[in-house]
């Protein structure tokens, strides 16, 4: 038997087919375009946690047992800019690195060990709540992000020992205070992790894990 269509029918069909593709699109923007894209620069607060060993003061959050003592505070645009400034006047940098896409650290570390404390911000790393994955910026990310500046080696010259960026040995009773820079927070978050692995105190290494809720300013 067969089956003729009429334009009215075949018309109908099309209809059919385009208001169901639509509904599909749309569907699919809301399953995977839910997450709203940073506008602002995210302002963050340390989480309280029962774990021995952690404590929480005003915006710092601090690790430390017998051997160790290991504190990050997240810094706002202005702190930020006042700490390059500081180390390098008309830094280039200090505008970009405070836009919203970049989060900041001032991280301490003091050795209160007998032994050799180090410290590798390669094995660093911060999640957020859109499941990002970012790595500390090292001095090849800032020659790149420098490149386009006039005398960039001059630039990253005058932040050395500002950030972190290859491993730091630090004796007993030395300590250290350097930035720890993330990049590419393109989306609005309400949590992040900054997880430090193997974290080496004389033979021995350890594990830690510093949680922040995060808003937009």
């Amino acid at each position: 038997m067969k089956i003729y269509y009429t334009p009215k029918s075949v018309a109908a069909k099309i209809i059919f087919c385009f208001t169901l593709l639509s509904a599909c699109c749309l569907l699919s923007t809301v399953l995977t375009g839910c997450s709203a894209t940073i506008k602002e620069h995210v302002s963050v607060k340390p989480i309280q946690t029962s774990l021995p060993g952690y404590s929480i003061s005003g915006q710092r959050i601090t690790y430390s047992n017998q051997d160790i003592k290991l504190s990050i505070l997240p810094l706002n645009p202005p702190e930020t800019r006042k700490i390059l400034i500081d180390k390098a006047q008309n830094n280039p940098l200090a505008e970009i690195l405070t836009r919203p896409q970049y989060m900041v650290f001032l991280l301490d570390i003091e050795n209160l060990s007998r032994a050799k404390i180090i410290y590798n911000p390669a094995l660093t790393a911060l999640h957020d709540s859109e499941m990002g994955f970012h790595k500390p910026l090292d001095y090849t990310d800032l020659y790149s992000l420098a490149g386009s500046l006039q005398n960039p080696e001059h630039t990253l010259n005058n932040m050395k020992g500002l950030f972190y960026d290859l491993s730091v040995t630090l004796e007993p009773g030395q300590q250290t205070s350097r930035l720890l820079l993330f990049s590419g927070i393109e989306e609005v978050i309400d949590k992040l992790m900054i997880e430090m692995k193997e974290v080496y105190i004389g033979t021995s290494t350890i594990t830690l894990s510093f949680d922040f809720i995060a808003g937009e300013e």
